[in-house]
């Protein structure tokens, strides 16, 4: 296993592999205040084909795939799935004002009664 062992050391053939084989140098000169651009002419200097432009698209690439995921992809609280499986009763069709309705009471219920809608009992039009 002699050739497999040696591939991590080995130079990557696309500009994307070489940036994910060099990303903890990249990442090393980054985090001491280099521009991106001078990473990039360090770069070419050291064998790296392409524009500055895509080097900037593997780089974004790189950065995405390590972030740990958003808040928004993760599962919802317990009490955002109770009000949205409460929303959808057997044989009824959904309440597309659903949300805004209990937004408008939890605001109710806050003691704030402030309306960016003309109530119509009041008469106004």
């Amino acid at each position: 296993m002699v050739n497999l062992r040696s591939l991590p050391s080995d130079e990557p053939a696309t500009s994307i592999g070489w940036v994910r084989w060099m990303w903890p140098e990249i990442q090393g000169a980054l985090a001491t205040g280099k521009k991106l651009k001078e990473v990039w002419k360090a770069a070419q200097r050291d064998g790296l084909q392409g524009s500055y432009a895509q080097f900037r698209v593997y780089v974004s690439r790189v950065r995405r795939k390590q972030q740990p995921p958003s808040p928004s992809s993760q599962c919802l609280p317990q009490s955002m799935t109770a009000a949205v499986d409460s929303s959808i009763t057997p044989g009824k069709a959904p309440d597309p004002l659903h949300n805004i309705r209990v937004q408008l009471e939890k605001k109710r219920q806050s003691h704030f009664e402030y309306s960016p809608f003309p109530d119509p009992k009041d008469g106004a039009a």
